[in-house]
């Protein structure tokens, strides 16, 4: 009779998996057939490369955009459908603050979708950005979408880059407006009321023709 507590066989009288049966033998088996390669899904480097390869076969030429002001609804996703991603829009805002925005390049440009009946008549695209100051501001007869293929990162960090310096603006503005308001002014107050009037002319410099961002136009 087994000891006082204790069942023949253990708890409930199963088997623990993984453990030997009887002889020795196990009934898990190592899948030791030869490796092969399998394709790499969300490859974006090949959807990346396929989409240029596309978009170059169907190109009529280079415009610009105001990305904030356009009366066209700039419309995401028929081609690449990535989630927007925090880290990359950041970086992007970054490198702004650090470089600057160079938006009437190649590599920095933003490629749309359009019907060439939708542009206005008589309007010449350039054929590419190596005079920026001939590329023609992009004007359409309609008010319909804007299928853009890419650029939706690019467009989020103007967006937020424009509104931390609004923001900015405005707090140097209500600044500049209490020491104006004060009945005894100092050679400090005069001082940091000129540098915050410096750096509201930065500021201001930087926002000028913010959204204008260079597109390569495909039909």
């Amino acid at each position: 009779m087994p000891p006082k507590g204790q069942r023949k066989g253990g708890k409930g009288g199963g088997k623990k998996s993984g453990t030997p049966v009887e002889g020795g033998a196990s009934h898990l088996h190592l899948d030791e057939r030869p490796i092969k390669a399998l394709p790499v899904k969300n490859d974006l480097g090949k959807e990346t490369q396929k989409l240029d390869t596309q978009l170059a076969k169907n190109r009529m030429g280079v415009a610009w955009i105001d990305l904030l002001k356009t009366p066209n609804k700039l419309k995401f996703g028929t081609y690449n459908d990535r989630p927007e991603n925090d880290a990359e829009t950041n970086k992007l805002i970054g490198s702004f603050k650090d470089s600057g925005i160079v938006s009437m390049k190649e590599t920095s440009a933003i490629p749309i979708i359009i019907n060439p009946k939708r542009i206005k008549a008589g309007l010449e695209l350039c054929a590419n950005f190596n005079e920026p100051e001939d590329v023609p501001m992009l004007e359409l007869i309609d008010r319909a979408d804007i299928v853009v293929a890419s650029g939706q990162h690019r467009l989020s960090a103007v967006r937020r880059y424009t509104q931390g310096l609004e923001d900015e603006y405005r707090g140097l503005e209500k600044k500049r407006a209490k020491i104006a308001g004060l009945k005894n002014i100092t050679e400090e107050h005069v001082e940091t009321y000129n540098d915050i009037r410096e750096e509201m002319g930065r500021i201001m410099g930087v926002l000028e023709g913010i959204g204008k961002w260079g597109v390569v136009v495909d039909r």
